[in-house]
């Protein structure tokens, strides 16, 4: 088969020809099948998927599986930590303890509600993903994306196992804690739950203690879901993007070698790549419009916890209890793990979106424009014109997320602990 000949195989699907490389709609498909299947078996457990075939639906759909989650996520949750951290108001020992939990929680559930409200820009995104994995290109073009979704879905798969980890970690360390109490008081002791909760009713009597603990784990299991599932989504649309930036940016350094034939032809790639650009824009634009306060919330949810644990980590340190600190300490090491492991996640992303996108007006200047005529060059202008402005990623329009920002994060959650920790050693004294 030549080169500029296209054709069908009935054994593999429709086969195009690029560059001399021949794709199939099969092989496509495959690799559109390894870039989203972790996401999808992710955010279909809490029902925000944005599934194909329900891709016509001018409404918000509420899918059994999400109202399970919010149902669960604010009854065993949000609610009973809320009222529990009003309870023990004052003694900032207990609040402590009852942000780590309740602030990932609550940055949890908002984070589940804002996803399912965007549900038809999730919607959008999916299907421009869908259309770039079954469009003809060329193998270093399929390459550079199977790159990218190889980090994204090293990313997910990772974030995934170190989540959960982080869970059973957590309920390890309650249970063993609750175990030596109950060994130590064998004949005075109160129950405790595995979350610092409020409920109103008597959780001390079976089966009402059971089934409360049973909800809380369902509740902490629904958290990491959660958590885990936007996050990692959202990054590889992220990643995405900034594949189609580098093959943009190939494209338009081989422009005019490409379109060195007749000036129609270099007009119609140049065509091509303006379209594909402002694409790519309002892709990335539309993700930001619709989930920055998202990001916001994980911002400030970051600061939180990573204050939080620092404290409990060095009241855990000044402790005289064996046993129960080093278990504590070790869930505490996990938890900080995890959560800075997402920020950075976050972080990497508008980073990478920042430095593709700029990168394109730089690759209109590489390419061979002294070749051309005046009024050709003028025409690469535009294009450079318009990626003067690299996109970003900001949380609530307040800050874009970079390294540096994640830098920032560290050091004002660091101003926060010194503050905590002067207040104690002031109380104490």
């Amino acid at each position: 088969m030549s080169r500029s000949q296209q054709g069908n195989d009935s054994k593999s699907g429709v086969s195009y020809s690029v560059d001399g490389v021949m794709e199939t709609s099969m092989n496509a498909s495959r690799d559109l099948e390894f870039a989203i299947e972790w996401n999808r078996f992710i955010l279909r457990i809490v029902g925000i998927w944005p599934d194909e075939e329900s891709s016509k639906s001018t409404r918000r759909e509420l899918k059994f599986s999400f109202i399970l989650a919010t149902f669960v996520l604010f009854s065993f949750f949000c609610l009973p930590q809320i009222i529990s951290l009003v309870m023990v108001w004052g003694n900032l020992d207990l609040m402590i303890e009852n942000l780590l939990t309740a602030n990932v929680g609550i940055a949890s559930l908002l984070e589940l509600i804002i996803a399912w409200y965007n549900g038809k820009v999730l919607k959008l995104l999916l299907t421009h993903v869908i259309e770039d994995w079954m469009m003809p290109k060329s193998e270093q073009e399929r390459q550079m994306m199977l790159k990218n979704a190889r980090i994204a879905r090293t990313l997910c798969i990772g974030c995934l196992f170190l989540i959960q980890a982080t869970l059973i970690t957590f309920i390890t360390a309650r249970i063993i804690v609750i175990q030596n109490q109950v060994v130590e008081n064998s004949t005075n002791f109160t129950r405790e739950l595995i979350c610092q909760s409020y409920f109103p009713y008597d959780t001390r009597n079976s089966p009402n203690f059971e089934l409360t603990c049973f909800g809380q784990c369902l509740a902490c299991f629904y958290i990491t879901i959660s958590y885990c599932g936007i996050d990692t989504f959202i990054t590889m649309l992220v990643l995405h993007v900034c594949a189609q930036f580098t093959n943009l940016r190939y494209g338009l350094k081989n422009l005019v070698e490409m379109g060195s034939k007749n000036r129609m032809e270099f007009r119609k790639k140049l065509a091509i790549i303006v379209v594909k650009h402002e694409r790519l824009n309002r892709f990335a634009e539309s993700m930001e419009e619709s989930f920055n306060h998202m990001f916001l919330i994980q911002i400030l949810s970051s600061t939180i916890q990573f204050c939080s644990q620092g404290y409990q980590v060095f009241a855990v340190l000044n402790s005289k209890e064996g046993q129960f600190s080093l278990y504590q300490l070790i869930f505490l090491i996990v938890f900080v793990t995890c959560i800075l492991s997402q920020l950075f996640i976050y972080c990497y992303a508008g980073e990478k979106l920042n430095v593709e996108s700029s990168l394109v007006g730089y690759a209109a200047y590489e390419c061979e424009w002294y070749n051309l005529s005046v009024p050709e060059a003028r025409d690469l202008m535009f294009v450079m014109m318009r990626a003067r402005e690299p996109l970003q990623i900001t949380a609530g329009k307040f800050c874009s997320f970079s390294f540096s920002l994640f830098c920032d994060i560290l050091k004002t959650s660091l101003g926060y602990l010194s503050v905590l920790l002067t207040i104690k050693k002031q109380s104490e004294e």
